[in-house]
């Protein structure tokens, strides 16, 4: 894992030429007045950062510093973003989406894929997460966002519309691209699990259940224990008719409960698909009550 961490990061910094290209351009193709700070003004907007990161992220106070820094700075994308996070993560998504909206007015190349993901994991606006990984797509190419493809998330959003051939077009474009990225890794490193395992989910879905075990197989060369993976190759087995192997898996997924989808994330949002978490009656001692 430690070595796919790596040649991520070097994939991003990669694209650092073509990041600050592309920033430039939604600058020239979206032209925004920039506000030109004084020194005076510099210092006061650091020292009310400052302050902010003092106070409790979700807290109204640093709400309120952070309209004062925009008083002086407007056209700051960074900290529209700053005002939105915190209410995304606390679920508040209409109150956060106007202030995404002005991140990405000022910085679009930045703040646009940010928004796709966004609606993706966090407000579950799923039509317009797709239009605008296709904006960013169109303006800006194909690259990362939060750990995974853009044609990852593309994917969840497909799947949690049912539209479970377009998922797997997606999550197939997804693995085809990190496969190019890391063509001397093996498969189930150089696709990264969660792929693997969406995949699988949208061949299930699809009722491709051979399919699905293979992709769900190779998502647990990575996460050996990863019980959501196990769970539904055992729907899949049970599918197939081999019932004693599909109830034996069952048994193990759910004595492996706490290894469930592990993104950054999870602590915020439940994930797609996500059988192990902490509303589900499957994490539950006794599950049938």
């Amino acid at each position: 894992m430690m070595k796919k961490l790596i040649l991520i990061l070097l994939v991003f910094s990669s694209c650092v030429d073509r990041f600050t290209k592309t920033e430039n351009l939604s600058k020239t193709t979206e032209p925004q007045p920039r506000t030109e700070l004084t020194q005076l003004e510099k210092n006061k907007i650091d020292s009310l950062w400052k302050r902010a990161n003092r106070v409790g992220l979700h807290s109204v106070e640093r709400q309120l510093i952070l309209d004062s820094i925009l008083q002086i700075k407007p056209d700051s994308a960074y900290f529209w973003q700053q005002k939105a996070m915190p209410l995304y993560k606390a679920r508040k998504y209409s109150l956060g989406k106007p202030f995404l909206e002005k991140a990405v007015k000022y910085d679009s190349a930045r703040y646009l894929p940010y928004s796709a993901f966004m609606k993706c994991l966090f407000s579950k606006e799923y039509e317009e997460s797709i239009a605008e990984f296709n904006e960013v797509k169109r303006k800006f190419g194909d690259s990362y966002v939060m750990d995974h493809t853009y044609n990852f998330y593309m994917g969840l959003d497909y799947l949690q519309l049912n539209q479970f051939s377009k998922a797997k077009e997606f999550l197939e474009k997804s693995k085809n691209q990190q496969f190019e990225d890391f063509p001397n890794d093996p498969p189930h490193e150089a696709c990264h699990y969660m792929d693997w395992f969406y995949l699988g989910i949208a061949e299930f879905e699809l009722k491709n259940y051979r399919k699905a075990i293979a992709c769900f197989d190779e998502s647990l060369k990575v996460y050996e224990k990863f019980a959501d993976a196990k769970y539904y190759k055992a729907i899949c087995l049970y599918q197939l008719g081999e019932e004693d192997e599909a109830k034996d898996l069952v048994k193990i997924a759910r004595s492996e409960a706490s290894n469930t989808i592990n993104e950054d994330q999870v602590i915020y949002e439940i994930y797609p698909y996500q059988i192990f978490h902490r509303l589900s009656r499957h994490s539950r001692i006794d599950p049938e009550n």
